[in-house]
């Protein structure tokens, strides 16, 4: 009788013990795993090679017959989104009725932000933005001249190594500067989301493009610099409003 409790009990203790590991197996395949991004170590832009596609300078615009904010916008940072950001910066209520003569302040990026405060509170995640900003302005040329040489039904075209490097190296400059913005800072009440949306939206179009993955008409080049143009709007808004 003894003998037989024994190992009534050495039975319950087995099948305990099988349940609770297949509990713990289970509880282990519903965690979502978890994705290594490579890290690419290397040397950011100076100040003054974050404006490379500018063809104006950073000295004070005359707006002349025929100007619009959009195509001023596109001369001085490289797409006509950034339209809001020389809204905002100059103050001007309608952008559809700028006069002729009017005067225009142009710096660069980077100094607006300063002036703005956005660099009071994250300086470091600014440099690595302008930064990876200024990467992909080298390497956009070069990306629609790769799209315009690949027959329009093939989706998948090969990017060159250095051009794949250029841009893995600034979608990570993105994914790092995002993660930092996301923590409360010192001086802030809310990380400036709509402005973080934007950058992610951009390191993922970034990633998808050193794949070869590019439209046939090229909006996957275009829409980088669409959502750049945005996310600098939302961040002067954010300093704005008391980074709130």
């Amino acid at each position: 009788m003894k003998h037989r409790s024994r190992f009534l009990i050495a039975g319950i203790i087995a099948v305990i013990l099988i349940a609770t590991g297949l509990a713990l197996l289970r509880r282990r395949s519903w965690r979502k795993p978890e994705v290594q991004t490579a890290r690419y170590l290397h040397q950011h832009l100076p100040a003054s090679a974050w404006e490379p596609t500018a063809t104006l300078s950073a000295a004070p615009y005359t707006v002349r017959e025929g100007d619009t904010l959009a195509n001023i916008a596109r001369r001085r940072y490289g797409h006509e989104r950034y339209s809001g950001v020389i809204k905002l910066y100059n103050h001007i209520e309608d952008e559809t009725a700028v006069p002729v003569g009017a005067v225009l302040r142009l710096p660069d990026i980077s100094t607006i932000l300063t002036e703005e405060g956005f660099a009071r509170v994250a300086a470091a995640e600014m440099e690595m933005i302008l930064c990876a900003r200024a990467k992909y302005a080298k390497v956009e040329r070069q990306l629609w001249e790769v799209r315009g040489d690949a027959p329009l039904d093939e989706h998948i075209v090969a990017i060159p190594q250095k051009t794949k490097q250029e841009l893995l190296e600034a979608a990570d400059d993105l994914q790092q500067a995002t993660e930092s913005l996301k923590k409360l800072k010192p001086g802030t009440t809310r990380p400036p989301a709509k402005m973080i949306g934007q950058l992610e939206s951009v390191m993922y179009g970034m990633r998808q493009l050193a794949d070869g993955l590019i439209d046939d008409n090229g909006y996957d080049i275009d829409i980088v610099q669409q959502r750049y143009g945005l996310a600098m709007t939302y961040g002067i808004i954010w300093a704005r409003e008391g980074f709130n």
